[in-house]
């Protein structure tokens, strides 16, 4: 199936952007970390500080497919160790209400998963969500995560509570297995996503 979105590095024109996201407290509400007023002075700050390679860390924006390229929201990988050949999926926002119906979700998954062991050539990627997002937790088990405990009280929530951190990670040779059966078509992870549904495999950490 055709791709609905594609990534590139951030630019100048993604900072209005940003600062609406930035400043969308529904949008922040399930987001690992502190929520808080945003000026565009911020917002022109990490822009710029996403922009091009760095040793442990690397941004991108998710865009449309079509020639105009526009940010729907923004994909990274944090704590990158090429010693140790590990990294963490720091995260991924899909801000824009048309990309929402899971396709660019899954797509920029699939994207970021190539990266950390097809460019990157990890040993092993980590994740982490809130206890209760339903949607990341389903989404890094049928990508192949696997579970690693729960950090409890790990964070303060956006309402002034603290919450609990699940944590997941997939090694190299895990990918390669699930990545050589074709397990990474798009078609094949939204079967995988409606049988754990239909199974209701989430029951327990929700």
């Amino acid at each position: 199936m055709e791709s609905t979105v594609t990534f590139r590095d951030f630019e100048e024109r993604d900072i209005d952007f940003v600062y609406r996201c930035k400043n969308d407290e529904k949008l922040n509400s399930m987001i690992v970390g502190q929520f808080g007023p945003f000026s565009r002075e911020d917002a022109e700050k990490w822009v710029r500080g996403c922009m091009g390679e760095h040793d442990t860390y690397k941004f991108w924006a998710i865009v449309t497919s079509d020639e105009e390229r526009r940010i729907v929201g923004w994909i990274s990988l944090s704590k990158i160790d090429l010693e140790n050949k590990s990294a963490s999926f720091h995260g991924i926002v899909i801000a824009d209400p048309a990309y929402r119906d899971g396709f660019a979700w899954i797509e920029s998954y699939v994207f970021i998963f190539f990266y950390a062991f097809e460019v990157l050539k990890l040993h092993r990627l980590s994740g982490e969500n809130i206890v209760g997002h339903k949607s990341s937790t389903a989404i890094a088990h049928a990508m192949g995560m696997k579970d690693e405990g729960i950090r409890r009280d790990a964070v303060i929530g956006i309402d002034g509570k603290y919450v609990d951190i699940l944590m997941y990670s997939i090694l190299d040779y895990e990918y390669f297995l699930l990545s050589h059966n074709g397990e990474y078509e798009v078609d094949a992870i939204i079967e995988r996503l409606i049988q754990n549904k239909k199974n209701n495999k989430y029951a327990r950490i929700y």
